[in-house]
């Protein structure tokens, strides 16, 4: 994925922004200095009855393939609000922040979005249920599959972040056996 620079400053919309270095920008006009951060996003491993609930991406990027479900976290928010949002959102789940306060792991991702590669922090939670919830997919899920941990299609799994969370879940799983 190709970058695109910035070319305008927010500041004073000069068409005099220049790249500093990957992540930082300095207007020449009025010397405003912009930096793209990371954008953090929050992504559930649901487990329930001993499988594991994969999504199925509605739109781009990666349409089709598998998915945690999850997405990313708005100004204002915690992790953990932000994941009750995004299940609910997607899956029509009504869970609460106390269900998704078991952390996981951590993981970086390129989200390829529009023409801009946006560079993110994946940070998993682990949510256990005791029985499977009926899901109702919406918002960027267009289907679901519960899954047994030992059959996850790896090769259909659409973020390496995903794919990192899934197995550090099944090293995790195993080490407590």
């Amino acid at each position: 994925m190709k970058r695109i620079p910035l070319k305008y400053c927010p500041a004073c919309g000069a068409e005099a922004f220049r790249a500093l270095d990957a992540k930082q920008y300095e207007c020449e006009s009025c010397g405003f200095v912009y930096f793209q951060n990371v954008a953090a996003a929050a992504g559930a491993v649901i487990e329930a009855e001993g499988k594991l609930l994969l999504v199925e991406r509605a739109k781009e990027p990666d349409i089709g393939m598998l998915d945690l479900p999850g997405g990313f976290v708005d100004p204002g928010e915690s992790l953990e609000e932000a994941l009750v949002r995004e299940l609910k959102e997607e899956l029509g789940l009504q869970l609460t922040v106390s269900n998704c306060r078991e952390y996981l792991c951590s993981s970086v991702n390129e989200y390829p979005y529009q023409g801009v590669l946006y560079h993110s922090l994946d940070l998993f939670f682990l949510v256990r249920l005791e029985q499977q919830p009926v899901i109702r997919p919406a918002d960027d899920v267009g289907g679901y599959q519960w899954c047994d941990p030992r059959e996850i299609p790896f090769e259909t799994v659409a973020f390496s972040s995903v794919q990192d969370a899934l197995r550090h879940f099944l090293d995790q799983s195993a080490s407590s056996r």
